[in-house]
Order: C-alpha cells, then structure tokens, then sequence
C-alpha cells in the first residue's frame, strides 16, 4: 500500500526533535518549527526565557578592537555552560564588531541550545541613529555598517532577531518628536537588504525606553500598517517592526506585585498587538537580592501576562557599577561565581510551564491602523509626521543593490569539535566549586528547514537518500496514535506558508545522527 506524499509531510510534521531552527513570525508570536518539515499543524509559540549578555558593559566594545563578546570561544564556552545552568534559550548582545569572525561561538550557541537576539547597533560614533540628530546620522556610512552585521549573522540559524534601535526614542528635550520616522527608515532599509541578501527572512525590531506613556505611542506608531485599518499599505507595512521590547523595570523584588508594579494594565494596554511583544529588559534591583516573582507570577503564567506576551530577558549577565549583574566575573582569571540573584532566578525560570499552542491556532491577522490621534493621546509631541518615512538616501539604495562587500559572512561550522570544558573556573552562590561540563543535544545541530513540497520529493527521489533522510529524524516520545491520525488528515497545504516565515534554509547543512524505524518505513512505502 502506497502512502500519500501529503500524508508523509503531515507525519513528519509532529516529529518534534527540539532542534535549532530559524524563528519565525505569525501574528503576535514568535513560532519555532517543530520539525524541518516546518508545518503549522505541529509548530509551536516560541517564549523568550534569556538574558541581556554584555561582559563588561557597553563601554566595553571597542570597534577598533580585535574582540568583541562573541569572538572568544573559551569565553562562549564558560558562559554557554552558565545559560545551560540557568536554564536561558536566548541571550540579547548589545554590540559586536562585524568584521571579526563569531563562528566559534555561535556554534558553541547553536549547539547548546540558545538563540540570539542582536542589537545592530553600538555606542560609537557613526555605528547608530544619533537620537539629537537622526537626519544627519541616517547615512550610507551608517547603514553600512548595520548591513555588515546582516551579513556576517544573517546565515545563523539560532539568530532569533534583530534589534534595529534601543531606546532611540526618550522623552529628552525633542526626541520623540523628531526621532519616530527615522527608525521606521532604519528598519525598511534593514528589511529590504534582508529581503535582497539572505536567504531567510530575519525578524526586524524594536526596544523601548521605560517611559510608560512613551512605549505605548512607539508601539502603536512602530506596529501600524495601514492607513484605513482595511487594507495593507506597502511602504508602511515595509517599515513597520515586526516585534516589539518594552525595556521595563517596574516590578521590584519584595515591594511590588501584581497590581503596584502595572502588569495588571498591560494586557489591556497591548491588547490589540498584531506583533510580538517581549521584555527587552527587566529585573528591578531596588531591592537586593532580587527574587523574581515577576517570572513567576507576572510574565509567563497564563493568568499573567503569558497569553499576550513572548516571553523576555532579564538584565543583565555579569556585574556591573549598577548591580544588575547575575554572575560576577574575575577581572585576573575570568572565574565565574553565581550571584544569590542567579540562584533565585534560575529557582523561578524552572518553574515556567507556558501552555503549548500551536501555529495553526493563531490568525493571519496583521493590519494595523496608523492613527495619529491614538498616538498623541498616549504622548503629545510623539512624530507621526503623518506616517510618512524618510526618502531612502541613493546611498542606501546602493548598498542594498549589490551589498556592502562584507568579506565576514558567518557560518554554523559543521568541522568544528565543540568544546565541552573549559579554563576558567565556576563557583556557586554558596562558595562550593561547580562542576563545569557543557552538554550538547545532538538535535540542536539539526537546522536546515525543509519546508516546501518538491525538498521531500528530492529527499525521497531514491532508497539511499530516502534511508539518509530518515535518519535524521525522530519522533517525539509524546507523539501518539490520535496526534499521527490527525495529521495524517491534514494537508500539507497547513504549512506556514501564511505566516511571516523563512523563505529559505539557514545556510548550514548539519544533521545529526538519529534513527526512525517508523520513518524508514513510511519513506519506502512511498517508494
């Protein structure tokens, strides 16, 4: 008996293996793919559960340097361990140079488990919009510059997201009137280079100062696409985020909950979000040691803030002068020790169980009403400038047509023996040496996206590829007889074509070694 091609991709579709694939977008969630058959029937909401990653602090990256967070793979190592201990799948970086090479460490992330989210820009001069003044600071020289980090990032495929500005705009003197537009500029450009030179599409977006009023306005300007609320307009919907950070820190361990701290506003205050939302940043520190009962019981519980919101990241990794830091890192010898703080947070993240949903539940809704007297009624001044966007400079224009030239395109290293120790060593809160070893998931390294139709055909086109394929997948032990039967009624037509989706693979090709017995034999029947 012959099994039909729709059925076998409906089949594979609830073969969940956990790996590291690229993220991708539908309505107001992030969605990770549950298989590489990549099908909305099984794929699954994506919650951020990270951190902010940034060892030294912002005035630690140096662009002339011949190092940055990401280009030391015995420090990647420590601190992969440290996420793994934590129990993090995503790190936000402020700042990285695009012209070194982050192979090492990215691979050392993949494998681990943990995905990126970057800030394209940093704090020197030319390398971001100058909120004072972003029309002399929106030029080719610093658009070449975000493209650079596109390019040398772009072929990760646990690189989650893109942060196109981070608290650019604030309520100082103008900013907000002056700064709005320019951001939608910056995030048109960043898209349409992605559109032009990757071959995945990479979400673009934002991260708002901790200004209530002010996050509202960025948010309903930033997610608007269209100018009648019926129909898409092009340019905007070109410009707009396609997720958005609060950057909030008004829960503070031991004197605020629920209702003090306003959590109890935002789920009516963003209920009409068409794009992801997340915590950018948080993590109050007015009172030390934090617990995180934010975690807990604000952000990710169903009757908190789950239903509406990704997840998010807590501020911030190692130590600093402001004593956010989880972990305090030696100066002389790079040892690691765990803060209380880390303990309490890694006690709080162990306790999140978001409720599994899945994509084909979600909308295809996406359109969003640009409403200027919405905007300014959450801040007057905010500029609208009557939804138009900056003229791209032909500079720009230029650099999106044939690239910057950037010789540092990264790449997943497929010859490259991940180390699982390291020379630094790791003490816990309590004084006691840890016991330091990296453990690595064999399905991380799984993270090539098969999602159209003919890559199957392909794939079974003869025994010895059919019996290659199905080695590299594996049925989730919670797959059932009901979930087969299910999706065997499915076409593959659920698949997320409908949703903001990669419109290719990362540009790795690694798999690991699993055996499928069921899947030998649903791929010879088809033969």
């Amino acid at each position: 008996m012959k099994f039909s091609l729709n059925i076998l991709l409906s089949l594979m579709a609830v073969a969940s293996v956990e790996a590291i694939l690229p993220i991708h977008i539908k309505n107001y969630r992030f969605i990770k793919p549950s298989s590489p058959v990549n099908n909305a029937t099984s794929n699954e909401v994506f919650y951020v559960k990270g951190i902010d990653y940034q060892p030294g602090g912002s005035s630690a990256y140096k662009s002339d340097s011949k190092t940055d967070v990401l280009s030391d793979p015995e420090i990647c190592a420590r601190d992969a361990f440290v996420f793994q201990q934590l129990g993090i799948n995503t790190v936000r970086i402020y700042s990285v140079n695009p012209d070194l090479n982050h192979d090492k460490c990215m691979t050392i992330l993949n494998n681990a488990g943990i995905y990126v989210i970057l800030d394209v820009n940093s704090g020197n001069y030319g390398e971001n919009l100058n909120r004072a003044d972003p029309n002399g600071s929106y030029n080719s020289w610093y658009l070449s510059r975000v493209f650079k980090v596109i390019d040398a990032f772009k072929n990760y495929p646990n690189l989650l997201a893109l942060f196109a500005g981070n608290e650019v705009i604030n309520d100082e003197k103008d900013y907000a009137e002056i700064d709005p537009p320019f951001i939608r500029a910056v995030q048109r450009d960043m898209k349409q280079y992605i559109q032009k030179h990757s071959n995945r599409t990479i979400p673009v977006g934002y991260s708002a100062a901790n200004n209530v009023q002010l996050r509202l306005a960025s948010f309903k300007y930033l997610q608007c696409n269209s100018l009648d609320g019926k129909k898409v307009d092009p340019v905007l919907n070109e410009s707009r985020s396609d997720f958005f950070g609060l950057n909030t820190y008004e829960w503070c361990s031991g004197s605020s909950d629920w209702t003090s701290s306003g959590y109890d506003k935002l789920n009516s205050t963003f209920s009409d979000a068409v794009i992801p939302l997340i915590f950018s940043e948080y993590g109050c520190n007015k009172n030390l040691p934090r617990t995180f009962d934010e975690v807990t019981d604000g952000l990710y519980p169903d009757n908190g803030l789950g239903k509406l919101f990704s997840g998010g990241l807590v501020y911030e990794y190692a130590e600093e002068a402001n004593n956010y830091g989880l972990v305090d890192i030696d100066d002389d010898d790079g040892s690691i020790t765990y803060k209380t703080d880390f303990a309490n947070l890694k006690d709080r993240f162990s306790k999140v169980n978001n409720t599994i949903v899945k994509e084909k539940t979600l909308s295809n809704n996406t359109i969003y009403k640009c409403d200027n007297a919405s905007i300014t009624k959450a801040y007057p001044g905010f500029g609208t400038n009557n939804f138009t966007i900056p003229k791209q400079p032909e500079g720009i224009t230029n650099l999106i047509k044939w690239g910057v030239n950037g010789t540092n395109v990264g790449k997943i290293l497929t010859n490259y023996t991940v180390p699982t120790t390291f020379n630094y060593t790791i003490t816990d809160n309590n004084g006691k040496k840890v016991d330091a070893k990296i453990s690595y998931n064999k399905n991380n390294t799984l993270n090539v996206l098969k999602a159209a139709e003919d890559d199957i055909n392909d794939t079974i086109s003869s025994s010895t590829e059919a019996s290659s394929y199905a080695s590299t997948t594996t049925l989730s032990s919670s797959s059932t007889v009901r979930e087969l039967s299910s999706a065997a009624s499915s076409s593959s037509s659920s698949s997320s074509t409908s949703s903001r989706s990669s419109r290719g693979v990362a540009a790795v090709a690694t798999v690991p070694s699993i055996t499928s017995g069921l899947f030998a034999f649903l791929i010879s029947a088809l033969l």
